[in-house]
């Protein structure tokens, strides 16, 4: 039965029909004619839904949850007869009113940076035009990830797009994105999160709010898990946000690029809710991938979903139980986040010693049970640019007397700290992050590409800003003439990687010649064929793929790659292998500037101080 509050009109209480729901699901939602309520309390609770007209702060009026619409601690309820386009809703229990952490869309968050009063769930009719849209299902081993900050990536002046800061800012940038050669996009935290946090500090006098309250700009914190945020939606209409949501997902779907999204739940968070929440997303917005970091029980439970057994899971370490050279799931769909890639690169780039074992592992790394993602730098991390133009980290704008953020970054800035004009030192850079794009793209795993290191972003020496909504933190979009040219060494390697198969197989080679081609599928060698010397004080080696391994069905041809790494200071020789038919090797791509792509290979090759080369034979 409803309850009348003072303001509540009797015409309306008489259309309303209150039936027992379902409790199995959970927040507002719409079923058929009727909207569905349901909370968890404990038995006994005295529980309402509380409605307000939009646009009005008073409530209009009050439906309470009667005892036969009470399973366990659930209360729900089935109300027909009401407009609910017309109104947004809260629930009370025991008279303190709270907003639905169910909640499909929020109004009071529009706001970017704001606070938020007066939070309240808005009814989303989940109906929406997909026009057939479906799951794209690319493989990891053709996946191209691309990491980003929604506001972020387009908010800058310089990204020249009409929706910035938005979903629809990055619908704007989707040429770009095909251009480069991405195959999935991942968003860092997009849910409807607090960004203005209030610190809390203790007295004498007891507990008391800091004056200076401290923004939230990644998003690394519990909030409205349901709900896309709504500060990153262009248009002002409450709920907007959801549309907008699911027509970035179906443009980016259109344009063969599958979309991933991060999800931060806090130590202790419910188990079902968990898998409430990714279970919507997967169905409700259609995204391709989910980026969860959960205690290891819950990540059991995920693993083994059916729902989202072929979704994309993403995870920086999943159960330290499972052997992943041994499992091998029905479908591939798991995948770790390889910060050890990103420091052994690093120290490798540096030209530190004892590198080449772990080194030459990290490439070729591929287990079957979950997939690895690769990268150089990150959202907590010194940007590709930086990296190679800093030695100390400069976080004094993040307000912590620059004692957040990593103290060690593995970085080296080529002899001049900070930026310079000085020819040697910017060619020196410039070839140095060719490397690490090569050390990436060239790998097995999943390569990652955090957003803007393709043109040489720079966060001006931050590692950490976590707490910044400005340049620092914005992806810059002003080319350069080095931005240009790093574009397009990017959009080059991604091209050639595509088109070699053998370089992103769908298993890890076995370094063997398991199918009688007369060649290993892979081989490492060294200043002579055959003979790689992985000696602590070496700072060179080279790899050897027999395309033969990844023909594809159709193709009358595949050709070698041989890939040189030379991260000593100097030039150095390479043994050459002879490649499969009397096929010559020649230079494909350098790292270099100065050489040209012409001469046939013999059965030496020098590659000059802190240089890749890669060759090939056959089919180019």
């Amino acid at each position: 039965m409803a309850g009348k509050g003072d303001s509540m009109d009797n015409n309306v209480l008489e259309k309303i029909k209150v039936y027992r729901g379902n409790p199995l699901v959970m927040g507002a939602t719409v079923i058929g004619e009727a909207v569905n309520f349901a909370i968890t309390a404990k038995v006994g609770s005295n529980c309402e839904v509380v409605l307000y007209e939009k646009g009005k702060k008073e409530e209009a009026f009050r439906i309470p949850f009667e005892n036969a619409q009470v399973i366990g601690n659930v209360y729900a309820m089935s109300v027909m007869g009401i407009d609910y386009k017309s109104y947004e809703y809260n629930f009370a229990i025991n008279g303190e009113i709270l907003t639905d952490r169910y909640a499909k869309a929020l109004s009071g968050k529009k706001q970017w940076g704001s606070i938020g009063e007066n939070l309240r769930g808005i009814i989303i009719n989940d109906d929406y035009e997909w026009q057939q849209d479906a799951p794209l299902n690319i493989p990891f081993d053709e996946t191209i990830l691309y990491r980003m900050h929604v506001r972020g990536f387009t908010k800058h002046s310089s990204s020249k797009v009409r929706h910035k800061g938005t979903y629809l800012g990055i619908v704007d940038k989707i040429p770009y994105l095909k251009e480069l050669g991405v195959t999935m996009i991942e968003l860092m935290p997009a849910y409807e999160f607090i960004e203005i946090k209030k610190e809390s500090a203790t007295s004498m006098r007891g507990q008391f709010d800091i004056e200076a309250p401290v923004l939230n700009y990644w998003g690394y914190t519990d909030g409205y898990m349901f709900a896309p945020k709504a500060a990153y939606a262009y248009s002002e209409n409450p709920g907007s946000e959801v549309e907008e949501f699911k027509y970035m997902v179906r443009e980016l779907h259109k344009n063969g690029i599958e979309i991933s999204m991060e999800f931060f739940f806090p130590h202790g968070a419910n188990p079902k809710r968990i898998l409430d929440c990714l279970h919507y997303w997967v169905m409700e917005y259609h995204i391709d991938g989910i980026h969860v970091n959960c205690e290891e029980a819950v990540m059991r439970m995920i693993e083994t979903d059916n729902l989202l057994c072929t979704t994309k899971i993403f995870t920086y370490s999943f159960s330290h139980n499972t052997d992943f050279y041994s499992t091998k799931n029905e479908t591939r769909n798991l995948a770790n986040f390889n910060d050890d890639f990103m420091i052994c690169a690093r120290k490798f780039l540096k030209g530190d010693e004892d590198m080449l074992n772990t080194m030459s592992y990290k490439i070729k790394a591929n287990p079957p049970g979950a997939a690895v993602v690769n990268y150089i730098a990150n959202h907590n991390t010194f940007t590709l640019y930086d990296m190679v133009t800093y030695e100390r980290k400069y976080n004094e704008a993040n307000g912590e007397n620059n004692k957040d953020g990593a103290v060690y970054n593995y970085s080296w800035n080529c002899g001049t700290e900070g930026n310079t004009r000085k020819r040697k030192i910017m060619d020196l850079r410039k070839r140095q992050i060719k490397n690490a794009l090569c050390l990436v793209l060239l790998s097995q795993g999943v390569p990652m590409i955090y957003a803007g290191d393709e043109m040489c972003n720079s966060q001006r020496g931050n590692n950490n800003p976590y707490c910044l909504d400005n340049e620092i933190s914005w992806t810059n979009w002003n080319s350069n003439a080095m931005a240009k040219e790093i574009f397009a060494f990017t959009k080059m390697l991604i091209d050639f990687r595509k088109g070699h198969k053998i370089l992103h197989l769908s298993e890890e080679t076995r370094q063997m010649d398991y199918k009688s081609y007369g060649l290993p599928d892979m081989s490492y060698h060294g200043t002579k064929a055959w003979y790689a010397d992985f000696s602590h004080f070496n700072r060179h080696f080279s790899a050897m793929y027999c395309g033969k391994y990844a023909l594809i069905e159709g193709k009358q041809e595949e050709a070698d790659v041989y890939v040189a790494y030379n991260m000593y200071w100097e030039p150095q020789q390479f043994g050459v292998p002879s490649a499969r038919n009397k096929k010559k090797w020649k230079l494909v791509f350098s790292t270099d500037n100065g050489l040209e792509n012409t001469e046939e290979i013999g059965r030496m090759h020098c590659v000059p101080g802190r240089c890749i080369h890669v060759l090939a034979a056959g089919n180019n």
